[in-house]
């Protein structure tokens, strides 16, 4: 793999800009490889990969996209997860669980804030004796943001229950055949829903074949809501413990070693990135150097210039049961970036498949191109938007009718498009739980606890409702009238099938003028 000079470089705080028209999935940064020769193709067309599941979980239900490449092929979640990943050692993604099919085990980013979990957490293990009941009052308490979607049993005041699994709304989708990129972007949902706290967080991915079994995921998670997120899970996923059954962590002089360990609620084994080589991976014999193997590259942090905004980063692995429930070796890579409200943030890692020795190789190669840090945008580029009457698209020939800005810069919201699949309205809106119902959820904590103010007053939310249809990510737009720009009020002409609410008619948008 050859280095090239990229557009855009990979450091905390760096400003992305350009100018002109684009995508909202022109969003990427660079990476700096260029791939090797191989081919690669993808289709949106449902078909079975071909590997075995447990019994009452369905693969056509999240099904996206199948990605092939020069001796893998990955399955591609609704929710952007790698739901399957089959190489020559067979299926290497676990065989799931009916309570959460492709939710939990898979590839996949998960976000959180401590400050809000952690008190829940803290309640629910002082009350072990009670447990049973003391979880399912505050199921809906718990923060935790998945890529992949919600959990099919829940809690609630109906129960929590879902009749098929909801995944992480995809908003745009795109196949790039010259670079072999398949590219996402999807709005992450709140695992355990019904639940008391929104979702503000958007990300984009990209899956990208380099070649020689090597795979990139580009992403990028951008805040949009009103929390910190202080804990990322950048990647969380894991393998098939019957597929791989021996895990390997790579170390700092080069060298690697076995990484047998137990993934419970005591002594996982953890590791911080700056003491490990940037990989760990799994193999079918450590002893042969042709073994079946898969690796995941997530980067040694040795080039952290995020100014004290991380700490403990940090690789933890291990056996989900002992092989006894679960047949799952978990791997999560923690992060303790603050991504603060209007924040984005860079995220990149690797899998790389194929004989025990080459992975080994290329993983170590990858390990500087892995890592977590801070992006910002320039409001520069702009995304064009055509409307006729209630058709909306964001892909036309011709004058535009309106153009948003591209990127999350500072001081934009996103702009969604939604519709109620009952009537077929259309609407232009910021907020992307506007057609979900609500209602007040109780705060079951005791009063006399210091933290229960915090749960008070709060609704649960059913955006997975059937009704609604998440229908794009149009753009972005400024909340309060820049002064160094010109720019206008965000208007269209409204139709009995299409209207624009409030909030979105407060927005500023970059002039034509």
């Amino acid at each position: 793999m050859k280095a090239r000079i990229g557009l855009v470089v990979l450091l905390a705080g760096t400003s992305v800009c350009m100018a002109g028209a684009a995508s909202v999935l022109d969003i990427f940064p660079d990476t700096g490889i260029s791939p090797v020769s191989g081919s690669s193709s993808c289709s949106f067309e449902y078909e079975a990969s071909g590997s075995t599941w447990t019994e009452g979980v369905h693969e056509g239900q999240v099904f996206l996209a199948s990605i092939k490449g020069d001796g893998w092929q990955m399955g591609v979640g609704k929710g952007g997860q790698i739901y399957s990943l089959r190489g020559i050692f067979g299926e290497s993604v676990p065989p799931q669980r009916v309570a959460s099919p492709w939710n939990d085990e898979v590839w996949q980013s998960v976000v959180t804030s401590e400050k809000l979990i952690a008190p829940v957490q803290d309640y629910q293990n002082a009350n072990r004796d009670n447990w049973n009941e003391i979880w399912n009052k505050t199921f809906p308490l718990m923060y935790f943001v998945h890529q992949a979607g919600i959990y099919t049993k829940g809690a609630g005041s109906d129960g929590g229950a879902v009749a098929a699994p909801f995944y992480s709304p995809c908003l745009r989708k795109r196949w790039n055949p010259k670079t072999r990129t398949l590219e996402l972007v999807n709005w992450m949902q709140q695992a355990r829903t019904p639940c008391v706290w929104k979702s503000g967080v958007l990300i984009y991915t990209a899956y990208r074949d380099l070649g020689e079994g090597c795979i990139e995921v580009n992403q990028v998670l951008h805040n949009f809501g009103t929390e910190t997120l202080t804990f990322l899970n950048t990647p969380w996923g894991g393998v098939r413990d019957s597929s791989l059954p021996h895990p390997v962590m790579s170390n700092a002089d080069g060298s690697w070693e076995a990484a047998e360990g137990l993934y419970g609620w005591t002594d996982v084994p953890t590791r911080h990135l700056v003491d490990t080589g940037g990989w760990m991976a799994w193999t079918q014999d450590t002893k042969k150097k042709d073994s079946p193997t898969l690796a995941l590259v997530f980067g040694t942090d040795l080039n952290d210039v995020s100014n004290g905004k991380r700490k403990d980063e940090a690789i933890r692995w291990g056996n989900a049961g002992n092989d006894k429930v679960r047949d799952y070796e978990v791997a999560e890579r923690m992060s303790h970036a603050n991504v603060e409200p209007g924040d984005s943030w860079s995220v990149r890692w690797y899998l790389v498949a194929g004989e025990f020795s080459k992975v080994r190789k290329r993983a170590a190669r990858l390990s500087e191109k892995a890592g977590v840090s801070e992006l910002k945008f320039d409001a520069l580029v702009k995304q064009p938007v055509w409307i006729n009457g209630d058709k909306v698209t964001t892909e036309g020939k011709g004058k535009p009718t309106l153009e948003l800005c591209a990127f999350p810069a500072k001081g934009t919201v996103p702009v969604f498009l939604l519709k109620d699949k009952r009537t077929g309205k259309k609407l232009i809106t910021t907020d992307a739980y506007a057609l979900a119902e609500s209602e007040p959820y109780p705060n079951p904590l005791p009063k006399e606890l210091e933290i229960y103010d915090i749960y008070d007053d709060r609704r649960i939310y059913r955006q997975y409702a059937p009704h609604i249809g998440y229908e794009n990510l149009l753009g972005f737009a400024f909340k309060e009238k820049p002064v160094d720009r010109k720019v206008e009020r965000l208007t269209i002409t409204q139709t009995e099938k299409l209207s624009l609410d409030a909030e979105a008619a407060k927005l500023w948008i970059p002039s034509a003028k």
